[in-house]
């Protein structure tokens, strides 16, 4: 639901950004796999991905899909008959698996890296629903610091499918342990390039917070799992093709369960007026804005990334 809040493309900060991921590779690593990307292709007979590793590692999120398309569309075997009788990963997935190494290699330096990085970029609640806080701590042993985190790092476009961008700093995206893997697992948010696209939180152009308004309706209809007729219930409303991400993460069943919290805006905003507001302001030697943010905390929730927060603001449209 919240856009990874990385720095301007092409300012200075987005370049250091991106130089201090690289820096999380050594020299060593970086030519070992490139040597072994060129030789798996090689004897894969792939033309159709030119690209270095070191541009699968930085390259935007436009360019990911476009090569998670390309990947997908290789003639290479997919799965292998395993001793069970079960079908297992093949062997080419198996050789890339090794070469762009994610678990036990390099997880604990990227998620180091979120964690370093975690103020810079906001990194406060699940990019993916914004109902879970997620969080760093750091411990100092022996004079060094470590970093812990309480939040996973989703692969938006799934490592399991395409491994060449396993380890793609714009394939990440902070989450909760319900979104990453409870609910999104190795599946795809949308089926084409234009939707993995548009639905990454990395986009810089993710635009959740515009085509989607969270609100409350009535239900009038035959009960269901979670809307009884005659009562409210949390309702997303969306445009051009964000339905497919709400529904995808469950998000009008999950906000249900905090239906409260949108009553309780609900209530405030009806009880609080403008009108109310002013009088209060008046007495209080503020101003109807200041009172406002007293009320609702709608500019507190959005600058400081808390939950609710978008919930909050298209309550008190």
């Amino acid at each position: 639901m919240r856009r990874i809040d990385y720095p301007k493309r092409g300012t200075k900060g987005f370049d250091d950004l991106k130089d201090a991921y690289k820096k999380i590779y050594s020299a060593t690593d970086l030519t070992w796999m490139q040597t072994n990307w060129v030789d798996w292709k090689t004897r894969n007979h792939v033309i159709t991905i030119p690209e270095t590793v070191e541009t699968l590692l930085l390259a935007d999120v436009d360019a990911l899909a476009d090569i998670y398309e390309r990947f997908a569309a290789l003639p290479i075997r997919r799965k292998m008959p395993g001793a069970n009788g079960r079908d297992v990963r093949s062997t080419e997935l198996k050789e890339l698996d090794a070469i762009f190494k994610y678990t036990q290699h390099y997880d604990d330096r990227i998620a180091k890296f979120f964690c370093e990085h975690a103020e810079e970029l906001h990194i406060s609640s699940c990019h993916y629903c914004e109902l879970a806080y997620v969080n760093t701590y750091r411990v100092i042993t022996g004079g060094a610091a470590m970093y812990y985190q309480h939040f996973d790092v989703d692969h938006f476009l799934p490592k399991t499918k395409c491994p060449i961008i396993g380890l793609s700093l714009f394939n990440f995206v902070p989450s909760c342990q319900i979104c990453n893997s409870r609910i999104k697992s190795s599946r795809t948010i949308g089926t084409k390039k234009s939707e993995w696209i548009k639905f990454s939180p990395a986009n810089e152009a993710y635009n959740f917070d515009k085509d989607v308004t969270v609100r409350l309706r009535m239900h009038r209809g035959p009960d269901t799992s979670f809307k009884k007729k005659g009562e409210y219930y949390v309702y997303f409303r969306c445009k051009n093709g964000f339905r497919t991400e709400v529904n995808f993460f469950h998000l009008e069943e999950r906000y249900e369960f905090h239906k409260k919290e949108a009553m309780r805006l609900k209530r405030l905003k009806a009880q609080y007026p403008r009108s109310a507001r002013s009088k209060i302001a008046g007495l209080l030697g503020k101003t109807e804005v200041e009172v406002r943010e007293d009320l609702f905390h709608k500019k507190y929730l959005k600058e400081n990334h808390r939950c609710f927060a978008k919930m909050t603001e298209d309550m008190l449209k």
